[in-house]
Parts: structure tokens; sequence; C-alpha cells
């Protein structure tokens, strides 16, 4: 199922791509070079942060959240079920459990009536220590972060916001 039509996207910004790579293949620096600052730069002035920090792909920059958090075995993190597997695959490949929380019908994101059901359904077991919720926007559709960040709150968790980078043109 094809989401995105990237090939749409490139025609439409051809010339300005073609042009910024080719700066590229004319300096060298391949790696850490004048455009990765500038868009670091960049997306740090756009979401009003002091510093960002670029990686090489979504699943890297999720990786590096878990291990931030320390996130480990015997911890869960809550994930929505609709959404790429990275987001699931970083949370076990870090030893921990990823609990799937439903999707809101209308957004098909992570619903938060069924999250804050699935933290105190693994609070009664007991058997994990709930530990962070992935929040994953998607199709230019922003998480409801207020009321998860109330329940993040409210149980003591983190709230790691996934945004969409998909651009909708």
């Amino acid at each position: 199922m094809q989401f995105i039509d990237l090939a749409a996207q490139y025609q439409h910004l051809k010339d300005k791509i073609d042009a910024r790579i080719q700066a590229v293949l004319d300096h060298g620096h391949y790696i850490m070079g004048p455009e990765v600052a500038e868009l670091e730069e960049k997306l740090a002035d756009y979401v009003g942060v002091k510093h960002a920090i670029t990686c090489a792909n979504g699943t890297d920059a999720l990786t590096l959240v878990m291990m931030a958090l320390d996130i480990k075995q015997g911890d869960a993190v809550f994930c929505p079920t609709f959404t790429f597997f990275a987001t699931a695959e970083v949370v076990a490949y870090e030893g921990a459990t990823p609990v799937f929380v439903d999707s809101n019908e209308d957004t098909f994101n992570i619903c938060p009536i069924d999250l804050e059901k699935q933290i105190q359904k693994v609070i009664a077991e007991g058997k994990l220590t709930p530990k962070a919720i992935i929040a994953v926007d998607l199709f230019g559709l922003p998480a409801n972060y207020p009321e998860i960040q109330r329940i993040a709150t409210q149980y003591g968790l983190k709230l790691i916001e996934d945004a969409d980078a998909r651009f909708w043109w």
C-alpha cells in the first residue's frame, strides 16, 4: 500500500534537491558537512529548541531515545498499533516490551482512552515497569499530545514524540 508518492514529491522539488546534492558532491564533505549544520540549526529554530541532532533515519533516532531514557528489559513502552514497525522494533531491540495501544478511528493516532487502559493493565499485572509512551504523528495529523501528556504525567512516564516527517503537497 503506497501512502505517499515520493516520485511526485521529488519532481516538484527536483531543481532544488539536485542543486543541493551537487553542492555536496562539489565540496566532498559527505559526513557532518555544512548542510547538516544548516539543517540542524533550521530544525531547532522551527521547533523552538536550543539544539537538534539529525540521524541517518527514524529508527536510529528512536534507538538513541531508548538508550538516553535507559529503556531496558522489564520495561513497558506503549506504542500505537498503526505505525511503521520500527516503533516497536526499537523497544524490543533494547530488551523492553512494546505494549500496543489501539488507534483512534478518526486520526489513526494512538488512542488516549485505550492508552490509559493499557497502562492500568500493565500496572495491575505487575510484570513490567511502565516507562514511556511513543506517540506517532500520521498523515500530517499530530497525536493528541495534551491528553497523552496528561496521562504520561499522571503515571510518571516519558512521552516520546515520533513526529511525522512526511510532507504533503
